[in-house]
């Protein structure tokens, strides 16, 4: 039976006085703001410097109204997802939610108050320091400070409700830094898109979508070699024309290969990671990609990697729930050893 309390938010105010609705509107946007940040952060997309969330994001977090009391507000939201994991795996929402909450905690707890002793345990729950940002200055929003005549009240899922500390808010701010000009990224896909002007561009096409590079001088012949291979690029993530470009320059930063791999698979909003990676092997023909595998029996094509992949990974999950939801004694031999192998591959 689906656990309807892992899905819930909530937030309360509390006011003598009349609670100016703009002051609720922005309440809403800032939790949600805080949600959509986290599931971006697990679905694996690039932090960017600014713009809207994906339209993937969205479907697994966003958060309809389901009670609303006036006088003190009183609001209970829930994310829209009502997809059930499998195996029990959580979906992105309630993963979300499970973070926002672990983040709260540790913003609000008064027994921390240094940033060398906070900070280690933040980027514990979020590694990147781009993204903690964003979501640390939402929750900055929305805390109340020792002039403020609101008492907030806020709940993420199944744990208690935490009233926020206006003795908190300096320390809190403190905490937001100017966000990072650049980071490191490893990105693996299909390099197409070569341009060898003065711009020096390339684009890899990978299962996060499509990602543009830049390239130094000294490595042009290597990146024109590689042009429509396989391949994975190190290099340093910089914002540039309101977007992230991964930035390399030396020849160890690209390296060819035979293969990429699927670490996970999902169905909709679910995930569950894989005990080894699944190597699947990449035609490109008549502007198609065909992906296959044939020891799990994964075949798919589409127009990009980020398709593909997807595709692949739905393909995956239908399999397992298939084979494991079959009662064995039902099954075939042949069949039986699939089940096994599935079995082998989840955590």
């Amino acid at each position: 039976m689906m656990d309807v309390e892992k899905k819930v938010v909530s937030f309360s105010i509390d006011e003598n006085d009349k609670i100016p609705a703009i002051y609720v509107a922005e309440m809403f946007q800032h939790i949600q703001n805080i949600l959509y940040s986290i599931c971006d952060h697990l679905e694996g997309n690039a932090p960017r410097p600014k713009g809207d969330f994906p339209q993937s994001v969205k479907e697994n977090c966003s958060l309809v109204i389901t009670g609303l009391k006036t006088g003190s507000i009183h609001a209970q939201m829930q994310i829209g997802d009502i997809q059930k994991g499998l195996f029990e795996a959580q979906t992105f929402g309630e993963r979300s939610i499970d973070i926002a909450n672990n983040l709260l905690n540790l913003l609000s707890d008064n027994d921390i108050i240094d940033i060398d002793t906070l900070n280690p345990k933040l980027y514990e729950i979020i590694n990147n320091p781009h993204r903690l940002n964003r979501i640390i200055r939402d929750y900055e929003a929305i805390w109340p400070d020792y002039k403020s005549k609101f008492k907030v009240n806020l709940r993420f899922g199944k744990s208690q409700s935490i009233r926020l500390n206006p003795l908190r808010k300096d320390f809190i701010r403190s905490i937001i830094q100017k966000p990072p000009e650049e980071y490191e990224k490893e990105v693996a896909g299909r390099l197409i898109q070569l341009r060898v002007d003065k711009k020096r561009e390339f684009r890899i096409d990978s299962p996060e979508g499509m990602i543009d590079c830049q390239y130094s001088p000294e490595i042009e012949s290597n990146i024109i070699s590689s042009l429509g291979e396989l391949v994975r690029i190190r290099g340093i993530m910089k914002p540039t024309g309101g977007k992230y470009i991964l930035n390399i320059q030396d020849e160890t930063s690209l390296v060819a290969l035979d293969n990429l791999t699927i670490k996970n698979f999902k169905k909709d909003s679910i995930e569950k990671q894989l005990k080894e990676a699944i190597p699947v092997d990449i035609a490109f023909e008549n502007e198609q990609y065909i992906l296959s595998n044939d020891e799990v029996g994964l075949l798919v094509v589409e127009q990009n990697l980020e398709l593909a992949f997807k595709e692949a990974q739905q393909e995956l999950a239908v399999l397992v729930a298939e084979y494991l939801d079959a009662p064995e004694d039902e099954l075939t031999e042949g069949a039986r050893k699939f089940r096994s192998k599935l079995v082998n591959l989840l955590e």
